[in-house]
């Protein structure tokens, strides 16, 4: 046994509830913070309609990597490249998704840690925060899919009050904001849709997970709830910062929904915005924490030397020491992360389509029909 990391698929399945919110946890992150203020900066007040485009695109992706997944349904995606391609492309495949998920991981770990920096903890050194979240994470990872399912379902109840105190701030909401819808047209909008890819991004952690799922024939509707879900919050957020902020004031401020929070004001709490800060960094870590898993994964069949726990915890020490030698800032980390939403949409829009495509086309020969 290589270690819990790695348990066969039906040791370590996964409710239907759990493959949602698995899903939807990892689209669902610091996306949340920043994406109302790039809609708006990009497609002004009709930002918002750009969400119905990514989500479209997203979920006919989605629907494509429940299809792949079917022709091979015990195994994960580079169990499927390996029977149908040759083992050489499975080696090639498990570098690429290596490379990806982590970094994946890492990105999203090292913006946690600047929001932390930033608007809670200024003094303290960056790999110093980060060490505080690599140590509960690797005990999470090393339970594999199953405890990552138990931890998406406690964060989902420790979170659920959120969007009910963002509520009261509809009170100052300004409608007429939003009006006229398309005052200039289609293509603002267009040109938005390439800011919501990242938000979206998540779901082809299916390519894994799928195997766990311990009923297959729900998997279609399970990845459809959990875009569906992640469009309804992304959508929920930007509503309500495009109607509290005046269409100019919006692109001021980078982290729009922490400056939301902060005009919640009640007698026993001065910085509404810091609790609120506090607890989404459990939902935030649900994003990046499954892509440690499928980074070890990917490693592990790369290279089968060791435990898989060996693997993870190499993984952590080396983006600590990543951190501490690098410290990269926030204009660093923008430039990384909008490097790789191209390369998500790479991965996870267009791969899954061409993918799909190639194997519909050997379908016809009577080799791979079985």
């Amino acid at each position: 046994m290589t270690g819990s990391v790695l348990k066969p698929a039906k040791e370590n399945q996964v409710t239907l509830l759990q493959y949602i919110l698995i899903i939807h946890s990892m689209q669902l992150g610091i996306g949340v913070i920043s994406l109302p203020r790039d809609l708006a900066d990009t497609g002004g007040t009709d930002g918002w309609i750009a969400l119905f485009i990514g989500y479209a695109g997203s979920l006919v992706a989605s629907l494509l990597i429940v299809q792949i997944m079917k022709k091979h349904p015990e195994g994960t995606i580079i169990d499927l490249i390996s029977r149908f391609f040759g083992r050489w492309s499975g080696y090639l495949m498990t570098a690429v998704f290596g490379v990806y998920f982590s970094l994946y991981a890492y990105l999203l770990l090292d913006r946690m840690i600047l929001l932390i920096h930033s608007w809670i903890m200024q003094q303290s050194r960056p790999f110093v925060l980060m060490l505080l979240f690599v140590i509960p994470a690797y005990m999470i990872v090393k339970g594999g899919w199953r405890a990552l399912g138990r931890y998406a379902e406690i964060i989902l109840l420790c979170s659920l009050w959120m969007p009910f105190m963002l509520l009261t701030l509809f009170d100052q909401a300004h409608w007429l904001h939003l009006l006229p819808v398309l005052k200039e047209g289609w293509m603002p909008v267009f040109s938005t849709v390439p800011a919501t890819v990242l938000s979206f991004l998540g779901f082809e952690a299916a390519f894994f997970l799928y195997p766990h799922l311990g009923n297959k024939k729900k998997a279609s509707l399970g990845i459809f709830v959990a875009n569906t879900l992640t469009l309804i919050v992304y959508l929920y957020v930007t509503i309500l910062c495009f109607v509290v902020f005046s269409p100019d004031e919006i692109t001021y401020y980078n982290d729009i929904m922490l400056t939301l929070a902060k005009i919640i004001e009640y007698r026993f709490v001065e910085r509404f915005d810091i609790v609120m800060l506090t607890f989404y960094l459990l939902v935030i870590s649900k994003t990046w924490i499954p892509a440690l898993h499928m980074t070890v994964y990917c490693s592990h069949r790369l290279v089968p030397i060791g435990k898989a726990a060996t693997h993870l915890l190499l993984l952590l020490i080396g983006m600590l020491a990543v951190t501490y030698i690098w410290n990269p800032g926030w204009l660093t980390s923008d430039k990384w992360i909008a490097l790789f939403s191209k390369f998500g949409l790479l991965m996870a829009f267009i791969f899954p389509v061409a993918l799909w495509c190639l194997l519909s086309v050997m379908s016809w020969f009577p080799r791979w029909q079985k």
